[in-house]
């Protein structure tokens, strides 16, 4: 049989198959499948059969039937020579492991040893694993007698086992709970003598002794009503033993054990358990052990304690005490210490009438009575360090766990453990425990689902329970529920089990202000914050708000990632937003919000205009100036996702004026630092959100800035065409200018580009004017006139480093650089280039610092150092594929591809130079296009095939001249001159343009 193939008969009748439940036919089909279950390993008579599904009255052909069921079952199952016809009767051979039943049996056998071994831990969890296979009625849906009877010694074998875990938790001293479930057990079975005997025990053991001789007469008249005989030998002795007051009744001495189960699905929280498993052996042998978790609502902090707790029982015999402190639970106050002293003496048998009034008197008490004993106490959902400390014990050989939302740094502990929520991977195993691994869902459901339950243990047990309790659900289906944030919370819920409720008693705990800031919070656009946007939001001074944080860290309501940012996790964002909804008027939400994005618009102006003081006067102004932050980059950095965040929410949620202005503060920052993907998300929204002419034409020029950047050159000369209407500055003028550079229009291009200088002139602006010429020469060096790049660069540098503006003296440096190496001029390129990295570096733009390692890779290339060469372009292709500016990704491919042709490298050469020329052609450059086709017909040649390299160097002699890039024209020419079988003049005709170009080809 296969090894997958599970039945169930501890409940309806159901067959697995892995994951998948298998049909099993109609009802007779199943009684048969039901019989021989019941009698797995022995053969059943046909006769039998026969009786269990027809009773007195089988048809004629009843024997035909029979062999007709088996072999449907045999083939619909897949049983094979497991399912067989003897001279006995049929016999099915199952591996125990394969039938519900058998493993329930297993379970209770095991406990039962475990129970008379003392080991009362390791027999609770057999007897809970035994229960947790019984799914309801025992063959539920099958009729007949026979089956009536079969259900009735199953069920007596279920009363069994709850009498067996019953009987544990008195030995454990868990009377109220025992109590409790036998009074629903006696009305529910009244004629079961056993229960009615246990049901006294519980009670006398819970000192309500006429309680229990009530019960005796109870059960005495129900059975002479109903019978008409008196109590059997067992209940009869039962009621002489707690009449005469029998000393053999009362629990074991130090044998108290309250602790409630532990979790049959425990998952996870290793390094947490072996933190708290080792601390009790790891302590000085003079001191009492004080282990402390906490963690937010719903994290698992009982779970875990309870789960050590049974972990360590065995080395603390004397007794293992549970109190529940009742910080967190709902119409409850917390327990008084003095309260709670009260309960665990008298747990520990201290007679009431001897227990003093004082707390302090109370503690002494305790600490007395605890003296000398190996006891565990568990002290869960602390309000404060204030009420645990008189409850700790004060001897050696004592363990204390102690719960608590709050982080209790006031109380001396042993080990602290604060909990997360669990890791990705953990929180996906729990869910599918609990479903029991259904084959319900993929695993990116299931990884979505616990995502949208914040990986939260709590949300993650009520999802799961949903699931389990709506049969026709699937794991999508309940994903779908979830994505709806409004309604997440609502649908955490199940039965009296909420994770709105658990999160609304922790916020209950808050004074009026942290209440307050918490709810604010939760309107927060943003993943993150720092304490000046918690001021803003609450309109309190900076210091105020961190204070009230500290407060709401310690009450595990926002987290600290790291020093001085905050968050909240998911749902309690969601726990807050919706508090903010009920609580707060529509305009005190909306002036929250608002003085949220004046933050970061004003804060943002400051720290972009110290980085970019000249362009100050290009950017719009907030209504209020502030300081600058200390670090203006780094403030940027750390803030950067949450401002694009900020102008996404202003874009959609109303605040048009914040994110036009917050957009355009952000470009020269966002371009920069490589941030291309959020330079363009910020100005679509921009583009979105803006109703003036004026600012449409920013947000085009912007966004087209950004689109050209990411070499989407198509979609950027479009913007630039719809924006040049109403917005044709300067600024405009030079991004056409360079989208028509990398579209191969070297015209246009110069054109726009002296349009914009000519601007720059008139306005009186000479570095904006130097600039555009800069870009002039950029073009230049593309058509080899390699002189002029070097005339307009050294007027740039004059002008730029009169004006301090490091920055663009960089850029002009980088050109110089390239101009001299195509010249020949290697050593001078090398101190060019190598003066423009430091400048790059120092003004903290990592996109001209790739530039620049790819022209020093080239340099150095000439110089003979390939192997430094090659590790400049690497750094340079890490820095642009983080960015993801295309066009330069491949302009360093093309480069590195053809270092490495000079290397030998002549597979990884070609790698680069296809990659670079794909990457070319999508962006539609095609100067980086020509580029990449000639390296690739240098590399095809050195692999000896010059079929190939001729058919490359054709393709880029054609491109070359329709666009007027010279040097590569003559590179096409030299290439094809090597390559092709009658070279005609190709080598002439590149020695012409080489030596016009005044480069070392010419020699």
């Amino acid at each position: 049989m296969a090894d997958s193939l599970r039945f169930e008969l501890l409940g309806p009748l159901r067959a697995w198959r892995g994951d998948a439940e298998v049909a099993l036919g109609g009802a007779k089909q199943q009684t048969v499948l039901a019989v021989l279950l019941l009698e797995a390993g022995r053969p059943v008579p046909v006769d039998r059969i026969v009786a269990t599904v027809w009773g007195d009255q089988p048809p004629p052909s009843v024997t035909h039937l029979v062999q007709t069921y088996a072999s449907r079952l045999r083939q619909s199952l897949d049983l094979g020579r497991d399912l067989v016809s003897t001279e006995a009767g049929y016999l099915l051979r199952l591996d125990p492991a394969q039938l519900d039943l058998t493993s329930f049996d297993r379970h209770l056998t095991s406990a039962t040893q475990h129970r008379e071994r003392g080991d009362q831990a390791l027999a609770a969890a057999e007897i809970a694993a035994a229960l947790a296979l019984w799914r309801g009625e025992p063959l539920g849906g099958l009729t007949g007698a026979a089956v009536d009877a079969a259900r009735q010694r199953l069920t007596e074998r279920h009363l069994t086992a709850l009498e067996l875990r019953i009987t544990v938790d008195l030995d454990a001293g868990r009377h109220a709970d025992a109590i409790a479930e036998l009074t629903r057990l006696v009305q529910a079975f009244p004629l079961q003598e056993r229960l009615w005997a246990l049901l006294m025990l519980a009670l006398y053991r819970a000192d309500r002794q006429a309680e229990a001789l009530q019960t005796y007469a109870s059960a005495r008249a129900l059975l002479i009503e109903e019978l008409g005989v008196e109590p059997g030998a067992g209940l009869a002795r039962m009621h002489h033993r707690i009449l005469t007051g029998d000393p053999s009744l009362a629990p074991a001495a130090g044998t108290r054990n309250d602790l409630p189960g532990d979790v049959a699905d425990f998952t996870g929280r290793e390094p947490q358990l072996r933190r708290l498993l080792a601390a009790p052996g790891a302590a000085p042998p003079t001191a009492a052990v004080v282990l402390a978790v906490d963690g937010m609502a719903g994290v698992g902090k009982s779970t875990l304690a309870v789960h050590v707790a049974h972990r360590l029982a065995g080395r603390y015999p004397d007794g293992r005490l549970f109190l529940d402190l009742h910080a967190h639970s709902e119409g409850r106050p917390p327990v008084d210490p003095a309260a709670a002293l009260d309960l665990l003496l008298r747990a520990l048998g201290t007679p009431g009438e001897t227990i003093p009034a004082g707390l302090d008197e109370r503690a002494a008490r305790w600490r007395a009575a605890v003296a000398g004993r190996r006891l565990l106490l568990v002290l869960d959902n602390a309000a404060s360090a204030a009420q645990v400390r008189p409850l700790l014990p004060g001897s050696a050989g004592c363990l204390t766990l102690v719960t608590s939302r709050r982080r209790l740094a006031d109380l001396d502990c042993t080990d602290v453990v604060s909990l997360d929520v669990l890791p990705p991977d953990e929180a996906a195993a729990l869910f599918n425990r609990i479903i029991l691994n259904r084959s319900i869902g993929a695993d990116g459901d299931v990884a979505e689902v616990v995502a949208l339950c914040d990986r939260l243990p709590l949300a993650i047990r009520i999802a799961a329970a949903r699931l389990r309790a709506r049969p026709a659900w699937t794991v999508g289906h309940l994903a779908r529920r979830l994505r709806d944030r409004r309604r997440v919370l609502t649908e955490l819920a199940v039965g009296d089990r909420s994770v709105a409720a658990s999160l609304a008693l922790s916020y209950a705990q808050l004074t009026e202000p942290q209440q307050r800031l918490f709810r604010l919070l939760g309107l927060a656009p943003v993943a993150d914050f720092d304490a000046c946007l918690a001021a803003a939001a609450a309109g309190l001074p900076v210091e105020r708000a961190e204070r009230l944080l500290e407060d709401l860290l310690d009450a595990h309501l926002v987290q600290e990632p790291a020093p001085g940012r905050y968050r909240l996790h998911d749902l309690l964002q969601q726990h807050a937003h919706t508090a903010a909804q009920e609580t707060d008027d529509p305009a005190a939400r909306h002036a929250a919000v608002g003085r949220m994005l004046d933050h970061y618009f004003a804060v943002a102006c400051a720290a972009v205009d110290t980085l970019f003081p000249r362009t100050r006067h290009q950017r719009p102004r907030p209504v209020s100036e502030v300081p600058p932050p200390a670090d203006a980059r780094a403030w940027l950095d750390a803030e950067r996702a949450n401002l694009v965040a900020a102008v996404a929410h202003a874009a959609t949620e109303g605040w048009p004026a914040h994110a036009v202005g917050l957009a355009a503060t952000l470009r020269l920052y966002l371009d920069t630092g490589t941030h291309l993907v959020d330079s363009l998300a910020v100005h679509r929204h921009a583009l979105g959100a803006a109703s003036s002419v004026a600012d449409r034409g920013t947000a085009l020029h912007n966004l087209a800035k950004a689109c050209w950047r990411l070499g989407r050159y198509d979609e950027a000369y479009d913007l630039l065409q719809r924006a040049l209407p109403i917005h044709q500055d300067a600024g405009t003028l030079e991004t056409l200018g360079a989208t028509c550079y990398s579209l191969g229009r070297y015209d246009d291009a110069i054109d726009n580009y002296e349009r914009a200088a000519e601007m720059h002139r008139a306005a009186g602006d000479p570095v904006a004017e130097a600039t555009a010429l800069n870009n002039i020469g950029v073009i230049h060096e593309r058509q080899g006139r390699y002189r002029s790049v070097l005339e307009i660069c050294g007027r740039a540098l004059d002008i730029y480093r009169a004006a301090g503006d490091r920055l663009c003296e960089a850029h002009a440096l980088n050109n110089a650089g390239n101009a001299l190496w195509r010249l020949g001029d290697y050593d001078e390129a090398l101190d060019s280039l190598s003066r423009a990295l430091v400048l790059h570096r120092e003004s903290g733009d990592p996109s001209w610092e790739a530039h620049t390692l790819t022209s020093l890779g080239n340099v150095l290339a000439s110089l003979g150092r390939p192997g430094e060469a090659l590790d400049h372009c690497d750094r340079a292709l890490a820095i642009q594929r983080a960015s993801g500016e295309r066009a330069d990704e491949a302009a360093t491919l093309s480069d590195r591809g053809v270092i490495r042709r000079l290397v030998g490298s002549h597979p990884e050469s070609l790698d680069d130079l296809s990659l670079a020329l794909s990457i070319a052609r999508e962006i539609g450059d095609r100067g980086l296009e020509i580029q990449a086709l000639n390296g690739m017909g240098e590399t095809l040649a050195a692999l000896a095939r010059p079929r190939e390299a001729s058919e490359r160097h054709a393709a880029a002699l054609r491109l070359a001249q329709e666009i007027g890039d010279r040097h590569e024209e003559a590179r096409a020419h030299d290439g094809l001159a090597r390559t092709l079988d009658d070279p005609g003049d190709h080598r002439e005709r590149a020695l012409v343009i080489y030596a016009d170009l005044d480069v070392p080809e010419a020699q």
